[in-house]
């Protein structure tokens, strides 16, 4: 049986990726459009791509068998996937204040209103691209994590699940 880390890392990397992309896409929040986009960037990585990695970090400890001295903790990932929630609400609220924003804008009576949006917006950007960070930074804790689990694993000399090979 092969057990191996390249699963997880290749979905945490994929969800740093999606991560970067929707704060590069923020920059842009003088539209609603790319806030829509960091929203649904960001939900993906959430509902999606966080618990895949949960999977396979649960699908590489079960390969590689029971122990009673390594451990790996899975409550890391429910933090990332908390912080990515909390980014794509962000967004999404901020795209949702950006249209109000632009539509008042167009009144000269009410663009006073536009303007004071236009504040709240830059706040809820900024909040949500913080947030994206500390995802990133949890999912980096997680495959540190997973490779010290590995590491812990290979010093231990469990194989389990019939002796894999390790890459």
């Amino acid at each position: 049986m092969n057990c191996s880390l390249n699963s997880v890392a290749g979905l945490i990397s994929l969800a740093i990726a999606l991560l970067l992309a929707a704060i590069i896409a923020s920059y842009l929040w003088v539209a609603a459009v790319p806030l829509f986009i960091a929203a649904g960037l960001v939900a993906a990585v959430s509902f999606v791509v966080i618990p895949a990695i949960k999977n396979a970090l649960i699908a590489y400890q079960q390969c590689r068998g029971p122990s009673e001295t390594c451990t790996m903790s899975l409550a890391i990932d429910t933090l990332g996937q908390v912080a990515a929630t909390l980014s794509a609400i962000a967004f999404l609220a901020a795209a949702i204040m950006e249209v109000a924003a632009l539509a008042f804008l167009y009144s000269w009576i009410l663009s006073w209103l536009g303007v004071s949006l236009q504040v709240a917006v830059a706040f809820m950007v900024k909040s949500g691209q913080f947030a994206c960070a500390i995802a990133i930074l949890i999912l980096l804790g997680a495959l540190s994590n997973a490779w010290s689990y590995k590491s812990c694993m290979d010093q231990q000399g469990a194989g389990g699940g019939g002796g894999g090979v390790l890459q």
